[in-house]
């Protein structure tokens, strides 16, 4: 993630490079734990949280980007 940048360019960003460039399959944990770890220092605490808290095997994607 990029200084500056919004939430929902991360997602695009994610979701061009992890999902459609690689053509790889990613179970749903793989890709959620991509997704924080991206994530710059800002959001630490909030990407921690989350790790620790929520099931990211069942996590949609599209979920992790609304928390």
């Amino acid at each position: 993630m990029l200084s500056g940048e919004s939430i929902s360019n991360v997602l695009k960003h994610f979701t061009h490079v992890v999902m459609l460039a690689l053509a790889k399959t990613f179970k749903r944990k793989e890709l959620n734990v991509k997704v924080l770890k991206s994530l710059n220092r800002t959001w630490q605490p909030k990407s921690t949280t989350i790790l620790e808290s929520k099931d990211l095997t069942t996590m949609a994607i599209a979920t992790l980007f609304g928390k």
